[in-house]
C-alpha cells in the first residue's frame, strides 16, 4: 500500500484569524511537510 502527501501551496485564509499566510509562509510549510515525509520513509 502507498500513501501520498499532496499540497498546492493554498492561499486560503486561517479560519481562526482571517490572516493569509504568505507566500514565504507557504513554501515554508511545504518543505515542512516534504521533510517529515521523507523521514517517516514517504517516497
Amino acid at each position: 500500500m502507498q500513501f501520498g502527501i499532496f499540497t498546492v501551496g493554498d492561499v486560503t485564509p486561517d479560519p481562526t484569524t482571517g490572516r493569509t499566510p504568505t507566500e514565504r509562509e507557504r513554501i515554508k510549510a511545504m518543505v515542512a511537510i516534504a521533510l517529515k515525509a521523507e523521514e517517516v520513509g514517504l517516497d
